[in-house]
């Protein structure tokens, strides 16, 4: 189990986390300016970490510190359609900035920022380029259901006066049907955010006991073995309590996505005013194991899983109450696979009321549980390691290691074999199974996988994404007005396929696997002009939609859906083969 910060830990590991990004990035720490950029940094790879679903780099991300809206960070989850609007305040790590106050005045002007988003005219005003860019299309998303949620982070300490204006905005949005969420995390609470998204999955205890009060249960025996009792609080706080801690909710896929809600603080205020009445309140926690055993009111349950339940525990934690007790229901399911079966729908139908994904049932296949492996031993010189994160809390790894989320694997997978627009268009469809789902072409059966086709059709495609998102960030650096280009990125995947093939076919000669994953030099000799070719012809066409006008707010996610410019660019690209060097 993950050890939460203490205070003088938590300050310190901020400290050295930004001194870190500082270094790697050239910036001087003593200066404000470009510390508080170190601490932006930061924020943007934590909350790529801690959400399967975004993956922006700082200068996207960015803003720019003039005529920036009063916004520090904009980070896009296309696939859920979520925003984050984030306005950091970074007054440094030691003991004095933590107890900075947080003026109430800026709180509100941060959280009240949609009045004025919603008015293209007033962003057209006061944005610069990148605000303009990112606003633009604000109202159509906010008209569409668009979730945002607005992040005011600071390293000093807010008032509770301060504190409440969180709920304030977050009623007022709700009453006028707004999907839009604030949330407000000073020091104290965004230490509490960094240890909840610290929690890691253990291990599966072999088997947990726990007592039953007699006469407070029965057991269904069919067609699952089945205990269904009412349970003292603190019998379950003592599983907890005995070192088995978060390894009880790995299988609860919802243990942490980020957001909480308030419903903790009504759990634990019912508790400690009716405790009598908790039991009637709460829906109690519903749990999964392999053999259960019964011996009088004593329950021996092997492989015991809490799959519904985690916030119940939660709240029961931080009170002191014998009177407490609640309901339980523990099935015997003999398996502990999760991604079909039995176990599959108990955890799908007992989660259903919050938000869980596709993707969170497919984590643990045996297709991802292979990957895991075969990426854990795949080094190659032009790639280096890869950390394959196949659920959404497993730690990521620090420098020189690509933590890779099953999630982007799935978008560039599907690009690079199929086509790039339902990547950004559905991209749900890659984890379903039935219907309009794509998952087994998204990744492939592991029974039929030998290493040629692992290093072909998994670490190619991851191999060639790099290469374009770095191309991408150069040509951006040179040139301001290819901002733009990453968001073409799973088009060049998809064109690199196709370009590579037309050469190969051209010369009658195969580009060698294990030099394009070894040799930078051989890899760049193929993968530099069929940039450029791809670059040009994207180019061509972004200019000329600009022209028409025709996309007048998202001109780059309507051209990077619409498949009708697929076959046209297609023919462009493919229509004067470059000449390449072996």
């Amino acid at each position: 189990m993950s050890k939460k910060f203490s205070v003088d830990d938590f300050r310190s590991f901020l400290r050295q986390e930004v001194v870190k990004i500082c270094s790697e990035n050239f910036l001087d720490y003593e200066n404000d300016t470009q510390r508080t950029e170190g601490f932006d940094r930061w924020i943007v790879n934590f909350f790529n970490d801690t959400n399967s679903f975004l993956d922006e780099d700082y200068d996207d991300a960015s803003i720019g510190a003039k005529d920036d809206l009063g916004v520090d960070l904009y980070l896009e989850d296309d696939t859920n359609q979520i925003f984050y609007i984030i306005q950091t305040e970074f007054t440094g790590t030691d003991s004095k900035s933590k107890n900075q106050n947080i003026k109430e005045s800026k709180v509100n002007s941060f959280f009240d920022l949609h009045k004025n988003l919603i008015k293209t005219d007033w962003v057209k005003k006061h944005g610069n380029e990148q605000a303009i860019t990112k606003f633009l299309d604000y109202p159509e998303r906010i008209q569409k259901g668009y979730q945002f949620k607005y992040y005011f982070i600071s390293t000093g300490s807010a008032s509770a006066r301060v504190m409440e204006k969180e709920e304030e905005y977050n009623k007022k949005y709700e009453r006028s049907n707004l999907a839009i969420q604030c949330r407000l995390l000073d020091f104290s609470k965004f230490k509490e955010y960094c240890d909840q998204a610290r929690s890691l999955e253990n291990s599966i205890p072999d088997f947990v006991n726990f007592k039953v009060p007699e006469n407070k249960f029965f057991i269904k025996k069919n067609p699952f073995k089945t205990l269904i009792a009412s349970i003292k609080a603190n019998e379950i706080e003592n599983l907890y309590r005995s070192s088995l801690g978060e390894s009880l909710f790995s299988y609860n896929i919802r243990e942490f996505l980020g957001e909480k809600g308030p419903i903790n603080k009504d759990m634990k205020n019912t508790a400690e005013t009716e405790p009598e009445n908790f039991f009637y309140y709460n829906n109690g926690i519903s749990a999964v194991c392999t053999k259960l055993e019964l011996k009088n009111n004593l329950i021996k349950a092997h492989k015991f899983q809490i799959i519904n339940g985690a916030q119940t525990v939660g709240a029961l934690r931080h009170i002191n109450s014998s009177d407490v007790e609640f309901l339980i229901r523990v099935t015997e399911t003999n398996s502990v696979e999760t991604d079909s079966g039995i176990n599959e729908k108990i955890i799908r139908f007992n989660n259903s009321q919050n938000q869980i994904t596709d993707a969170d049932f497919r984590s643990n296949d045996d297709i991802q549980l292979f990957l895991e492996q075969k990426f854990k031993a795949a080094i190659y010189t032009n790639l280096g390691k890869i950390n394959y994160l196949r659920k959404r809390r497993q730690k990521t790894k620090g420098r020189n290691v690509q933590n890779l989320k099953m999630e982007d694997l799935a978008k560039i997978r599907y690009a690079f074999l199929y086509e790039p627009c339902t990547v950004i268009s559905k991209a749900k469809s890659l984890w379903r199974i039935g219907g309009d789902g794509k998952y087994y072409d998204t990744f492939g059966n592991k029974k039929m996988l030998t290493d040629p086709d692992f290093d072909k059709n998994y670490i190619l495609p991851v191999l060639f994404y790099n290469d374009i998102i770095d191309k991408c960030s150069e040509e951006k650096k040179d040139d301001k007005k290819f901002m733009y280009l990453k968001r073409f990125r799973y088009h060049f995947l998809y064109f690199y396929k196709k370009l590579k093939k037309k050469i190969e076919e051209k010369n009658k000669k195969d580009f060698t696997l294990k030099k394009l994953l070894n040799d930078q030099e051989y890899l760049e000799n193929l993968t530099n002009p069929m940039f450029e070719r791809i670059k040009d012809k994207i180019n061509d066409l972004y200019v000329t939609e600009e022209k028409k006008n025709k996309y007048k707010n998202a001109p780059i996610r309507d051209m990077t859906i619409n498949k009708d410019h697929l076959e046209p660019l297609e023919d462009k690209i493919l229509g004067v083969v470059p000449k390449i060097k072996y």
